[in-house]
């Protein structure tokens, strides 16, 4: 049986999705809960993205894989019951049996979030950033990474690669500025990249060209915004 999970998480007090020793991580919490639940062994969970520390998600999808047929929405009731409040499973659902939430992945939304100014309510999930960056600007360098193009030089991924960009765009929301992107595949912290860049262009601290230069291979200065501003919104299958 495969059972699809909806989750959401404030990343801040996690060392990001990926289980790793020692540290706490989302996929770790939840493996302690299944072990309560599953014998050890006797299961296997799948994240859609492994965010960073500190990275938050709203929409994270993980596939749970296990040969016990399981009534779903006591596995979502059970699950909530044995994790923190810094995690919730919003949805369970059985899927079809060659569901994989990462590898059926089509892919996915990222939120950005830069904070115009201070808030100690909101600076846990955005950007306090010390520039003031143009709007307009911002709109135009984003136009700039739709598309195919080889984000090696803006991610700190040794692997690089082609990722397609089929949406990108700044909105203003009060105090804030958001920067949305919807890619097939994403570079390890592409967005964070790509974010502080533009910000750091649109605040005239770099040449606008320097966007284009990345995806024909020239390398500038970048700037890498912080995780906490950081959301993964939604997976697309």
């Amino acid at each position: 049986m495969v059972i699809r999970l909806l989750i959401e998480y404030d990343g801040g007090d996690f060392y990001g999705w990926q289980v790793q020793p020692l540290v706490r991580t989302v996929q770790g919490e939840l493996l302690k809960a299944l072990r309560v639940l599953f014998p050890e062994g006797q299961f296997k969970l799948v994240g859609a993205s492994r965010t960073d520390r500190g990275v938050h998600a709203e929409g994270q999808v993980a596939s749970l894989h296990t040969d016990f047929d399981v009534d779903v929405e006591s596995l979502k009731r059970s699950l909530n019951g044995l994790t923190a409040s810094d995690i919730l499973i919003k949805e369970a659902s059985e899927a079809e049996p060659d569901f994989n939430a990462r590898y059926s992945a089509k892919g996915k939304l990222y939120r950005y979030r830069v904070l115009l100014g201070k808030s100690p309510l909101l600076r846990r999930f955005a950007w306090e950033c010390p520039f003031e960056p143009d709007l307009e600007a911002l709109n135009r360098l984003a136009s700039e990474a739709l598309g195919e193009h080889d984000f090696s030089l803006l991610s700190t991924d040794e692997r690089g690669g082609t990722c397609n960009v089929k949406y990108a765009a700044w909105l203003e929301r009060g105090e804030e500025l958001y920067f949305e992107i919807i890619a097939d595949r994403f570079l390890h912290k592409m967005v964070r990249i790509l974010a502080g860049t533009m910000v750091l262009i649109a605040s005239g601290r770099l040449e606008e060209k320097s966007l284009v230069g990345f995806f024909r291979g020239r390398r500038s200065r970048v700037l890498v915004a912080p995780p906490h501003g950081l959301t993964l919104v939604q997976v697309y299958y």
